[in-house]
């Protein structure tokens, strides 16, 4: 805007020069913008400026509205449309309301509009210039600093368009380099973990063999130690009374283990090793359990002699050098042991579960051992291993750079300004902290709004277009079709952008249900023109 562009223009104030019986009379004419002056020819009627009537000149400014457009009466406050141009010499002339005109109230800075009144206004133009000058002179320095911050900016970054397509070529050369090295070594890892899994292959075949050797020997051991334990009286022949003892082995535990029981165990009365093996062992391994050890009588307590008048008097070993504590406690614990037979049988229960014998458990064990490989089947494991990593790493940096061309082509689809000023910060995220909520914008992607309190995000508006004036669309951005408000619109947001020294988000507001209004102040947005524009090129005696 340039300062003062009008006032050395405007004249509210015009002298007409009429001669009238040979002397110079001097009209004045207030209230008339410097524009249309030349619409009011004293010497000429006057022509309503909607057109619609022509009046004597004399009419004008008799404080009788004949105009529909109020433009006859400029100076007065008889036309309520009308329009009273205040001259503001060493200011900016102003138009307001000519129902202004004369009320009493200083409008105009200069007191113009109170021409007719006893009321005295004071000229406050010279104040308010300076004031506009102070602030006009702040942002230019502020326009100049963030210019400075601007072409730095812009000289760190590779998102220009020129230079972010010179980085896309750049990019895209070296992808051609890493997937011609990404096969040569998917082929590599494929080549190596063929011979790999050949060797693994191999030895597990081996370890498989030898684990199912190391079974048939254990369970012939078990077998063998099963047999003998059942064959109390040494015949070599398990028959139906010694089987019989173990009742672990009927499934009815209700009823007796009969003999019509054991001998459907059996198949027959007896049986020797090799029908026990081949058709008893594997049937009753699992609940087998050994019989415990019949248990030893404790004997009696010897009782101790009465003591006689002479053992008194006479001093004799203490009773505790012939007991030892730990016999004492010993002979307590058997003594005491099984004096309630439901502990009996309990105690009984649980010993017999100690003493079972379970192949299953034995396979576990060899089962849970991992294999030790032998040394070349080691070393092709480290081989292999190795082209892996080569072939992930190699993966990851493809993938990288890939994204890295994905990201740049999208950002080149992206207006981000008439001569690309605002392509550094596309993607970049800037939050401002509420005392509730925080939120978060992600330039020409995402604004958000965070709760404090845990709750969860709520888009506020995906990116949109500029919105800003037409002389300059670029000063505000437009979020739209965020989450729906309940029984209200779907949220959205503008961006008013300024200029700043620093990046950062100020002054966010909700001027309408779920529209809400930001401002973003960056170097990005600081003007060159605004920068430059010379200290004296408006100035203006007052």
């Amino acid at each position: 805007m340039m300062f003062l562009f009008y006032v050395n223009l405007a004249t509210i104030l015009c002298f007409f020069t009429s001669i009238s019986n040979g002397n110079i009379q001097q009209t004045v004419l207030r209230g008339v913008q410097t524009s249309l002056l030349s619409m009011y020819i004293p010497s000429k009627p006057f022509t309503c400026l909607d057109g619609s009537l022509t009046i004597p000149f004399e009419f004008v400014n008799d404080d009788y509205c004949d105009c529909q457009d109020g433009s006859d009466e400029p100076g007065t406050s008889a036309c309520p449309n009308g329009q009273f141009f205040c001259e503001n010499k060493g200011y900016f002339g102003t138009l307001i309301p000519s129902h202004f005109v004369g009320d009493g109230v200083c409008d105009c800075c200069d007191g113009s509009d109170e021409y007719e009144t006893i009321i005295v206004c004071n000229n406050t133009c010279f104040e308010l210039a300076q004031k506009f000058q102070a602030s006009r002179d702040a942002q230019r320095a502020l326009h100049a600093a963030g210019v400075e911050k601007k072409k730095q900016i812009l000289a760190s970054t590779t998102t220009n368009k020129f230079g972010r397509q010179k980085h896309l070529d750049e990019l895209e050369q070296d992808l051609k380099i890493l997937e011609k090295e990404l096969k040569e070594k998917e082929e590599l890892k494929r080549q190596v973990e063929i011979l790999e899994n050949a060797a693994k292959e191999k030895h597990k075949k081996l370890c498989e063999e030898k684990r199912t050797m190391q079974d048939v020997s254990l369970r012939n051991n078990q077998m063998h130690e099963m047999f003998a334990d059942l064959d109390t009286n040494g015949d070599s022949l398990i028959s139906i009374d010694e089987l019989q003892k173990h009742t672990e082995l009927d499934t009815n535990q209700q009823n007796e283990f009969t003999i019509e029981e054991v001998r459907s165990i059996l198949g027959s009365d007896s049986v020797n090793l090799n029908e026990f093996n081949t058709t008893i062992f594997d049937q009753i391994s699992n609940s087998y359990r050994q019989l415990p050890e019949p248990t030893r009588p404790t004997p009696e307590p010897t009782p101790l002699p009465e003591p006689s008048i002479d053992s008194m008097t006479t001093q004799s070993p203490s009773l505790e050098t012939f007991i030892d504590e730990e016999d004492l406690t010993t002979h307590t614990r058997s003594s005491y042991k099984y004096e309630d037979e439901d502990d009996y049988e309990e105690d009984h229960h649980r010993e017999s579960k100690t003493l079972a014998t379970s192949i299953e458990h034995e396979k576990h064990i060899h089962d849970s051992v991992a294999p030790e490989y032998d040394d070349e089947t080691k070393k092709l494991m480290e081989i292999a291993e190795e082209a892996r990593n080569r072939y992930h790493e190699i993966g990851e940096k493809f993938l990288s750079i890939k994204h890295q061309i994905e990201d740049l082509k999208k950002q080149s689809t992206v207006d981000a300004g008439p001569h690309d000023e605002y392509s550094p910060i596309i993607d970049q995220c800037f939050d401002y902290e509420e005392r509730e909520y925080t939120y978060r914008i992600c330039m020409f992607k995402t604004a958000k709004q965070i709760s404090k309190g845990g709750g969860s995000e709520v888009i506020i508006g995906y990116w949109d277009s500029w919105c800003g004036p037409k002389d300059n669309k670029y000063l505000k951005m437009k979020y739209s079709n965020g989450a729906t408000c309940w029984n209200g619109p779907p949220r959205s947001l503008i961006v008013t952008l300024q200029c700043g020294i620093e990046q950062k988000l100020t002054d966010v507001r909700e001027p309408s249900r779920c529209e809400y209004t930001i401002i973003f102040e960056t170097p990005l947005a600081c003007d060159e023109n605004i920068a430059t524009t010379s200290l004296h090129s408006d100035h203006v005696e007052f």
